[in-house]
């Protein structure tokens, strides 16, 4: 696996597939941010299948990282993580929180225009998921194509 920081340099880990790209990066936790995060998503995996259903999870993460963690706090931040190999690619959204929610108590309207991004990913990721610990938590979503070689 390779992995390359945003002034371009690339290293292989020891004992990882060359074949394989994993690039993270850390945005402040604003709402207007989260088209440049989408632009990012979409310049890593150019050209690769499901591109779109990638940039769209994370879009949808990032915006429920930003309105239900500290990211979304004055000086929150949150780190995107995108690693793209041949036949998969995976899309991590990170911050520090303690793993619980904090729920918006006026979502829930069956009207509103939000509050269907865990649906969104559901529906559109092969698998997703979401860990905490000491650090803080991530949610994840990865999503597999076959081989075009």
């Amino acid at each position: 696996m390779s992995s390359t920081t945003l002034d371009g340099a690339a290293h292989v880990q020891p004992g990882q597939a060359q074949d394989a790209t994993t690039i993270r990066v850390t945005f402040p936790g604003l709402a207007a941010i989260v088209p440049s995060a989408r632009r990012f998503v979409r310049g890593v995996l150019d050209g690769r299948p499901r591109a779109h259903d990638l940039e769209l999870i994370a879009s949808e993460m990032i915006s429920n990282a930003i309105r239900h963690t500290p990211a979304g706090a004055p000086g929150g931040t949150f780190t995107l993580t995108v690693q793209a190999g041949r036949r998969q690619a995976r899309i991590e959204v990170s911050g520090p929180a303690s793993g619980e929610w904090q729920h918006d108590r006026d979502a829930g309207c069956p009207d509103d225009e939000d509050g269907r991004g865990l649906a969104i990913i559901a529906a559109l990721a092969d698998t997703f998921g979401h860990h905490a610990d000491s650090a803080g938590q991530t949610v994840w979503a990865q999503v597999t194509w076959p081989q075009t070689d």
